[in-house]
């Protein structure tokens, strides 16, 4: 069946070994470095601008030398400069030792624990790096060390993560590469590796951000982004995330029948989701992340009533978007699931992000990955039986504000029969009348994407309590009886 396998492919390939960039990845040494450039510059009046410095970050001596020179005309020998500045680093560290970057050790540790082959690929010469590695204690974790003079092209070039593939043994494509600094990532992704970048001193640019696979705050943080391309499962903790909503929820006013219908709301969504994800032959996880949307996908609708005072989108604010922004951009998530704090940007979180957001749009963008819209349909079919049922329980009357005679009186228009003629959903801008918004609803039926979503609606009932309408009107009880009549039609071709 083709929706099991959806959800492994955006994991293919287990990472097999582990590849440091050196300084500013194990040491923190780039603000040792930095101070020893800014040294030299005040002893010699070089005027050394930051962004010079930082263009010499992770790049070979060779490249450093052709910034330094363009920068310079010849003004000042680099090499001279380069010395100076590696000699009152020398002294720093006398007193200061080698600051080794927080969670090294347990990273290392994880790596030996999980049998990945582990190598260093620095742009730092041979002795100054060797020295380094053994006085920090790492010498005896990796499995190789290729340093910045062993190859002819250095970062952003491939070469130096390619041969250091090769010294341990693996593949490119099943290694990662750990740096922080943008010829780094350039070079690790040209290489055909994962990168994870663990930001130190420099800013990166948004165009190589996205050549990255991470982004990991510190390199503890680096062990779960690892385990989970191995495979390893993101647990959802149910109970977990029913106490986080009960919280996020109970700032608001729970007497508002607005709030109360949106609460019992999320609960349903999120059993149908689990529901629609069991009949696909999802896995146990997956289930549990299609259940977790289903708890998740509402959060902006008790902000957007707050603010508005109500439900509807354009007269306010979509609040699929406010929702996955309060849950993606300001970390509502990790209340409700701790794990995905180490995730950020990863395929599991854009999944969630992506859904939430884009289950109350007209139409899905185009764009999303396969799984992403699976999830998101998942999503909106779930969202879409439910409103079926709000539609009839809570009452016309009540949705719109409208009396029982002016809605039993008032008819479909015209450009509402003819989008339903068409089986189409009727977009907001038709809907005049409030029997419209009956008939819009019921429209949602042909936008289902499952057959089990079909079923669902169908053993529900509320549906065809939709479809008989009462109304005082015969015009509109002719509009009704064809479109029941459309309805069967449609959903006899369905389930053929």
């Amino acid at each position: 069946m083709r929706v099991k396998n959806i959800c492994q492919e955006m994991r293919t390939g287990m990472i097999k070994g582990v590849i440091f960039d050196m300084d500013g990845v194990m040491i923190d040494t780039e603000r040792q470095s930095t101070r020893g450039w800014q040294h030299v510059s005040e002893k010699y009046g070089m005027d050394m601008p930051m962004w010079l410095i930082n263009k010499f970050k992770g790049a070979p001596a060779h490249k450093s030398q052709e910034y330094f020179d363009d920068y310079y005309h010849g003004r000042f020998d680099y090499w001279k400069a380069r010395q100076e500045r590696s000699d009152y680093v020398h002294e720093i560290r006398k007193t200061e030792g080698i600051p080794v970057k927080r969670g090294l050790y347990i990273l290392l540790e994880a790596i030996r624990e999980r049998n990945l082959a582990c190598a260093v690929a620095t742009s730092t010469q041979r002795d100054s790096a060797h020295n380094t590695l053994h006085e920090i204690g790492a010498m005896s974790y990796l499995d190789g060390v290729v340093f910045g003079d062993e190859v002819e092209n250095g970062k952003p070039e491939p070469d130096i993560f390619l041969r250091a593939a090769s010294v341990i043994g693996v593949k490119p494509q099943e290694c990662v590469v750990i740096e922080d600094s943008i010829n780094g990532i350039k070079a690790g992704y040209a290489a055909g590796m994962k990168v994870i970048h663990v930001p130190d001193t420099l800013e990166i640019p948004e165009d190589v951000a996205k050549l990255t696979s991470s982004i990991c705050c510190d390199l503890i943080q680096a062990v779960t982004v690892i385990d989970y391309w191995n495979g390893k499962e993101i647990r959802i903790d149910r109970e977990r995330v029913k106490d986080a909503f009960a919280r996020y929820t109970s700032v608001y006013n729970v007497d508002d029948p607005k709030i109360k219908l949106k609460i019992d709301h999320t609960y349903r969504v999120a059993e149908l989701c689990q529901c629609i994800a069991q009949d696909m032959g999802l896995s146990d996880t997956d289930t549990d992340i299609a259940w977790l949307l289903g708890m998740l996908h509402d959060i902006g609708r008790f902000e957007q009533v707050r603010r508005y005072g109500t439900f509807a989108d354009d007269k306010s604010i979509s609040h699929g978007e406010l929702g996955a922004n309060i849950l993606f951009r300001d970390g509502l998530i990790e209340e409700f699931v701790p794990e995905l704090a180490d995730l950020k940007g990863m395929d599991i979180w854009n999944t969630l992000d992506n859904a939430i957001r884009y289950h109350s749009v007209y139409r899905v963008p185009e764009e999303l990955n396969e799984r992403d819209r699976m999830f998101t349909d998942l999503l909106r079919d779930a969202d879409k039986i439910d409103i079926l049922r709000v539609n009839y329980e809570v009452g016309v009357e009540k949705i719109y504000n409208v009396t029982a005679e002016e809605a039993r009186s008032c008819t479909v228009t015209d450009e509402v029969m003819e989008a339903f003629t068409g089986k189409q959903a009727v977009l907001r801008k038709y809907k005049k009348t409030p029997v419209d918004h009956v008939v819009g609803h019921i429209s949602l039926v042909f936008e289902l994407v499952f057959s089990i979503s079909l079923e669902l609606a169908l053993s529900q009932g509320y549906l065809n309590r939709l479809l008989d309408y009462p109304t005082d009107n015969e015009t509109t009880k002719q509009q009704f009886a064809r479109i029941r009549e459309i309805m069967e039609e449609y959903i006899r071709e369905r389930m053929a």
